[in-house]
């Protein structure tokens, strides 16, 4: 994650133990939320021996996690032309679904430690997706984490809310936006600075950018 000093900072001391069961992430589309949320993910479930060297990216449960396939992660986000989050069918809820998630959390984790759920563009739930899911905030199994990123943290009920630590994500800076468009050898210097000034602090539109052809046509 860059340009986030502060919400990187919290999530460093929530890897270090003083972590929370619930965390909503807040800010405008692409500014890093769900790389915050997987950042964060990967240092619960990092194996390092020190809690300060995680995450390590270098373990195999680092690297399960940076390819997607970390069986102790789960991931939903809004699908379909709706772009909604479904709530799943209460006796048998297809993967994709909150219940579904929520199944999955009060298994054992396959590899031993902490499990991890992360749900993208969570504004997008609807009023009964939320209250699906208001039992296990309100009771989590031990060693579940659940993060929720939203664009509109308003749009999530106040019950929700109220049992979730919030970190609020800003606009990046320009330089780092720049930097990042670099390390992932996406643009040479000049289409960067001008790529991140069109993202307007938002390092995911300028990813997406990047990868658009003629964008700047």
């Amino acid at each position: 994650t860059r340009g986030q000093p502060q919400a990187s900072a919290a999530v460093r001391a929530m890897i270090g133990g003083r972590a929370h069961h619930a965390l909503v992430l807040a800010g405008l589309p692409g500014v890093g939320k769900t790389t915050l949320a997987l950042d964060l993910a990967a240092g619960f479930l990092c194996t390092a021996p020190d809690p300060a060297d995680r995450p390590c990216r270098a373990c195999r449960a680092c690297r399960l996690v940076d390819s997607g396939n970390h069986p102790d992660l789960h991931r939903l986000a809004p699908e379909g032309a709706g772009d909604q989050l479904k709530i799943g069918d209460p006796k048998h809820p297809e993967p994709g679904t909150v219940r579904h998630v929520i199944g999955e959390l009060a298994l054992l984790p396959v590899e031993g430690g902490a499990r991890v759920a992360v749900i993208e563009r969570a504004h997008r739930l609807n009023e009964d997706a939320q209250n699906a899911l208001l039992k296990t905030l309100e009771e989590p199994p031990a060693g579940v984490t659940i993060v929720l990123c939203a664009d509109d943290e308003e749009r999530l009920l106040p019950t929700v809310r109220s049992r979730c630590a919030r970190l609020r994500l800003g606009p990046v800076g320009a330089r780092d936006i720049e930097a990042l468009l670099a390390e992932l050898d996406l643009a040479d210097p000049p289409t960067a600075a001008r790529l991140a000034r069109i993202a307007g602090g938002r390092p995911g539109r300028a990813v997406a950018l990047a990868h658009t052809s003629g964008a700047l046509r």
